[in-house]
């Protein structure tokens, strides 16, 4: 029975309260508020406590039976609605820990009202069965003796003085587990004892020791729609007595500060008391544990005691050591020196196996150990932390590797597989066996540990009530077919950099997976199945460079992968329906190495743009782009292609123009059914293809040329499938390019091309245009010449008609002229500064045609963007410090480009991918240059807003060290707060003007070792400090360190300036001063430090000092926005659109060169 077991994995019980909970509903003593819309919408809810963990068995923070409370809250006319005693959506909702199933069971059920109306939801522990009568004043108070131990129900003294609050905003209808982070909202305070020198062995031990903390008030009220807590009342004489656990004595205390030369503990060892105090005022923060050790000397002369401090700090609350789950929670902890004979050490340690619940093993164990484990029925928690497995004899598995079928049920289907709950693997572990924990109970997190390498197939197959996060390791390489196959994780996948193969099946309908999925770029294998039906990954996809072939139906079903998906160079093969039902947007690149593409591989996608195939290309499977309706402009079928089979390109509405290869033998059933656009096809092949029924159906016969060769056109006539073609034609090549022309008043010129198989000339041209040529001969440069049009004139348009001579054919070249109030190029200024020496702005559009600028677009648009950077603070304060420009930059195309399509614009700006755009930035400065206060002295003083002519989100910002800045702002039609607003106050007033850094977390990882490709680091995050900019953000959470340090006490601001760890993309290693900003979702409101430092920079440019105390009594924070809910990374639900990716700042060395 050896080959029955495999290896196994590291799993450190990370965490975290997943309440996978069904919520809310209304308090026991309410009717449930009225739900409208039949369609039904319950909340599901995953939350998680804020600390430090521990290890324990089950380091979730939380105990069978402990009770929480939740509220709901509906939104009123998309504006959040407000907590009330009464009448909220679900009001003190009472919600009970089920451990062995590791979630919250809900005392009702509660629905969303519709799928329109979302809500905010609140979450605090300890919970009240009487309803706090004011929820914004909710009184609490810790206790005074907290040694006091759990009995009869209670929780502990310790216990029931921790408080615990969280809350997640604007939450519409999903099936998505919600996720609610708790967080302690009152302070720790820890004592640790220290034996010094000049005692005996053992005497330190024998000694009594007390510490009482003095000096603190234990009342306060708690706000629970914010979690803000007040101390009320003086401080109480008895002090707190706080827990005690080998040394350390750790007292909750209500948030408030204990002034300077109070005293803060007492001490007393043995019979000599010791009072410790200060010279300064001592912060007790909400969230934070103040640690203070205190070593004790035994003066050898005299005997007595001498105290000293010897640390102190401030850091993030840890999972308490206090515990009421008694000692049921307590390992078993065995040690085997030999391996193969944990039986003989349990029993040597007087334990009954057969009825040990949670066992740790230290020393070696081996696969007779794995099997002896396997009797233990009752066995729950199994902590293998610091075992060594030893390798098997017959080698059905290698050293430290969980042996095959280790604790599968499925394998071992006798029924005697206990059922493991909380696991913790080995810390030397390298790799985990074949269906290792198939089928088990394992809960809550999975963390697969530092070290290993391979997780072979099955390993965890079907585990359901992994309802947590999954973490995997840096070092992992392979990841077997079905490793994790319909595991519950709730989580964003992140795959570690060394990731070189993902099996058949890995990850499919793991359909708690959300947000972006970004592979590593040394992956070689995407097997098939990996990641089918993982409906809510979204976002941007990039297929690496190495990766050869996706396997069939690799992401099928991901209908949630609604960004960009680009194919690296490399690629070969794409498998039977890779990509089914996704719903990617925007244009589609195939690489140049691509042979083939399997059928239905893109089916239903939302694809636009022209769609170019590479000359290596040598199949297209039947339905590959079926469905793809968006996929427009110019099809070009290259060479190889014999066959276009059933349905391939079905409804693919948009295309207007076919272009078949010589090559072309057949088309088959429905190949272009569908395809209304078609206005044109042109078949290269002699002799015309066999067309089957229905192929070209519900294409117009009448209306669509098809061009063939002219030797072939009386067999294209005849025969079956194309005879029904009205128009069929010999083909001929003219050119005109471009194939339009756009002026506004003042007289044009403009160069044509005209490329020509044989002589052609000019058949028609309007009175108002000039060629300078008007016949000639294959490749020929014409140059146009457009009249002036007087102002108030009606607009023109007409065409320019070239032919190929003796053969009638023709191409044209559209040519329109406009009036308006304002010249081409003419400056306008918008606002004139009246304070200071003005601080220039410059709004510039792009991809604005004659018509666009006209009609009034144009200048519509750029007050509009200015009215956008002017209404946030401190800009709306200070505008008067402005000089304000724009001037009338025509573009001979409506629009921006994007990666596969050009735009004939004046700055050539284009999407870039994703989120990104740029622009010609040397013609912009240059163009900038003309206004009437900017000069080459102060450019880079001033700041330009480039707005392309699109509704798409996107934006960045170029910067340059010596100050320089061109932010490009999109009119974006996006949701609140991804609209043109939001992205003019964070690109132009945050990154160009501001200087400031972004906020966003894109990454659960240390800034320090993130080994990402996608966003900047440290050695970008110094350079720009370098610069002098990046204020809002600091490397260290060193209260006395961080540029917002002398704003945390400020009477103004300390209700809302402390430390925020997580920002410049990552969640660790960067802090923040406040919660929510517009550098990390977009809304209309900037930190405090970021006000400050967007004035400094106003007051610089205009010439004035900077004075703080001036600052303060202008500064006008508009608390308001900041309730706006805050976007901990950007694929989070703002409505039923995900967030979209945002582009960090491009910044260049120097100054701009031009």
């Amino acid at each position: 029975m050896y080959e029955k077991y495999k290896k196994m994995k590291k799993h450190y019980y990370y965490l975290i309260t997943c309440l996978t909970a069904l919520l809310l509903a209304a308090c026991q003593n309410e009717t449930p508020v009225e739900r409208t819309h039949r369609a039904e919408f319950k909340l599901t809810l995953a939350g998680e406590i804020d600390q430090l963990y521990l290890s324990r068995v089950n380091d979730n923070g939380f105990a069978d039976g402990d009770v929480m409370g939740v509220y709901v809250v509906d939104y009123v006319s998309q504006q959040p609605g407000k907590l009330q005693a009464s009448g909220n959506r679900g009001t003190n909702v009472k919600h009970t820990f089920d451990e062995p199933n590791f979630k919250w069971n809900s005392s009702y059920d509660i629905y969303f009202r519709d799928d329109k109306t979302p809500v905010d939801i609140y979450g605090y522990y300890p919970y009240s069965a009487k309803n706090p009568e004011d929820p914004e004043n909710y009184a609490f108070q810790v206790q005074h003796d907290q040694q006091i131990a759990a009995h009869d129900g209670l929780l502990s003294g310790y216990e029931r003085s921790d408080f615990l609050w969280g809350k997640v905003a604007k939450v519409y209808a999903t099936e998505h587990v919600i996720r609610l982070p708790l967080k302690h909202r009152l302070g720790n305070v820890c004592v640790k004892l220290k034996e010094g020198k000049g005692f005996s062995q053992g005497e330190w031990a024998e000694l009594k020791k007390t510490v009482m903390v003095l000096n603190t008030t234990t009342d306060a009220l708690i706000n629970l729609s914010t979690g803000e807590c007040t101390p009320q009342g003086e401080a109480k004489e008895a002090g707190i007595l706080p827990h005690e656990h080998e040394g350390e004595y750790r007292a909750i205390v209500v948030p408030q500060t204990v002034g300077s030369g109070k005293t803060l503990f007492s001490i007393t060892v043995g019979s000599v008391a010791y009072k410790f105090s200060k010279d300064i005022a001592t912060v007790y923060e909400a969230g934070k544990m103040t640690n203070f050790t205190i070593e004790v000397n035994k003066k050898a002369a005299t005997g007595d005691y001498e105290f000293r401090l010897t640390g102190e700090s401030i850091i993030p609350w840890e999972a308490d050591i206090a515990s009421h789950e008694g000692n049921m929670k307590e390992y078993v902890v065995i040690n085997v020196p030999k391996a193969g004979t944990l039986k003989e050490c349990i029993a040597a340690a007087g334990k009954d196996y057969t009825r040990i619940q949670n066992l740790k093993i230290t020393g070696q164990i081996e696969m007779v150990d794995f099997v002896f484990m396997n009797g233990m029925k009752n066995l729950s928690a199994l902590n293998l932390k610091e075992v060594k497995i030893m390798k098997s004899g017959d080698g059905y598995y290698a050293e430290d590797m969980i042996p095959i079928a280790a604790f599968d049920s499925w394998v071992n289907a006798d029924g005697n597989v206990p059922r493991i709950y909380n696991l913790v693997l080995p810390d030397n572990l390298k790799a985990i066996g074949y269906r290792a924990f198939g089928n088990q109970s394992l809960s809550g997190s999975l963390i697969i540990p530092e070290g290993v390498k391979e997780i072979r197939e099955m390993a965890f197959m079907e585990c359901n009530n992994l309802m947590g996060t999954l973490s995997l390791p840096s070092t992992l390489e392979v990841i077997g077919s079905q490793t994790f196959e319909k595991c519950g994780f709730t989580c964003e996948l992140l795959l570690p950099q060394n990731l070189r193969v993902i099996g058949s099946c890995a990850f499919r309908n793991c359909r708690g997976l959300y947000g972006n999925i970004i592979l590593p770029e040394g992956l070689l294998e995407i097997s098939s199945d990996a990641f089918s039906g993982c409906l809510h990954l979204t976002g941007d996809l990039k297929i690496p460079q190495k990766v050869k072939e996706i396997g069939d139906e690799a992401f099928r079903g991901c209908s949630g992968l609604n960004g960009r998906l680009t194919l690296s160079e490399g690629l070969e093969y794409i498998g039977f329906q890779a990509f089914y039902w996704c719903n990617f947007r925007g244009p589609l690149v195939l690489p140049s190495t691509l042979k083939s593409v399997g059928g239905d591989v893109f089916c239903d996608n939302m694809f636009s743009g022209e769609l170019k195939f590479p000359a290596s290309l040598k199949e297209i499977g039947g339905g590959a782009f079926n469905g793809c309706s968006r996929i427009s402009g110019t099809l070009e079928i290259p060479e190889n292609i014999t066959a276009i089979k059933e349905q391939t390109f079905m409804g693919c509405r948009s295309i207007e123009k076919l272009v078949l290869p010589s090559t072309m033998d057949v088309i088959q059933s429905g190949a272009f059914y569908d395809c209304y656009g078609l206005g044109s096809i042109v078949c290269n092949a002699v002799n015309p293809p066999y067309v089957e029924s229905s192929a070209f159906g519900g294409v117009s016969k009448s209306n669509v040329v098809v061009e063939v060769p002219e030797a072939s056109l009386a067999s294209y006539r005849t025969a079956s499938g194309w005879s029904d073609f009205k128009k069929i034609v010999a083909h001929h090549e003219l050119i005109c390019s471009p194939d339009s022309v756009v002026a506004l008043n003042a007289s044009l010129q403009k160069k044509l091309v005209i490329n020509a198989e044989s002589d052609w000339e000019v058949e028609k041209c309007p009175s108002w245009c000039h060629l300078d040529k008007t016949s000639g001969s294959k490749k020929t440069e014409v140059t146009l010449t457009i009249d002036a049009l007087a102002k108030g004139q009606e607009p023109r348009e007409d065409d320019i008609v070239f032919v190929l001579k003796d053969k009638g054919y023709t191409t044209s070249c559209g040519v329109s002229q406009c009036s308006y109030d304002y010249d081409e190029d003419e400056v306008i200024t918008l606002q004139k500064a009246t304070r200071g020496n003005g601080v220039n702005l410059v709004f510039l559009g792009d991809g604005y045609n004659n018509k666009d600028i006209a009609n009034g677009t144009y200048l519509k648009d750029m007050k509009q963007q200015m009215e956008y950077f002017f209404g946030v603070e401190p800009y709306t304060t200070y505008r008067d410090y402005f000089n304000v420009y724009t001037a009338i930059a025509l573009s001979q195309e409506s629009g921006v480009g994007t990666v596969n399509t050009l735009c004939d614009n004046k700055f050539e700006t284009t999407f870039t991918g994703g989120a990104s755009l740029q622009c010609n930035t040397n013609d912009v400065f240059k163009y900038a240059l003309r206004m009437p206060t900017v000069n080459s002295g102060n450019l880079n003083q001033t700041l330009i807003v480039l707005t392309p002519n699109t509704t798409d989100y996107g934006g960045v910002t170029s910067m340059w060290a010596d100050g320089s800045a061109i932010a490009i702002t999109p009119k974006s039609s996006d949701y609140y707060p991804y609209d043109s607003r939001g992205i003019v106050q964070h690109e132009a007033g945050g990154h160009g003007f501001g200087k400031l850094g972004d906020e966003y977390i894109y990454h659960n990882a240390f800034i320090s070792s993130c080994q990402c490709f996608c966003c900047p680091h440290e050695a970008e995050f110094n350079a720009a400090k370098a610069n002098g900019w990046y204020e809002n953000l600091s490397l260290t959470g060193k209260m006395h360190e961080v540029p917002w340090s002398h704003l945390i006490f400020n009477d103004k601001y300390s209700a809302v300036v402390d430390i925020y760890e997580g920002g410049f993309m990552h969640s660790r290693g960067v802090f923040r001063s406040e919660l929510n900003s517009c550098m990390n979702n977009n809304i209309p409101y900037f930190s405090t430090i970021s006000r400050e430092a967007i004035v400094k920079r106003i007051k610089q440019y205009a010439g004035e000092t900077y004075s703080f105390d001036e600052f303060v009594k202008n500064d006008n924070p508009n608390p308001g926005s900041r309730s706006t809910r805050y976007n901990v990374a950007p694929w989070n639900k703002l409505s039923d659109k995900p967030a979209p990716n945002h582009s960090q700042p491009i910044i260049h060395k120097g100054s701009p060169k031009f």
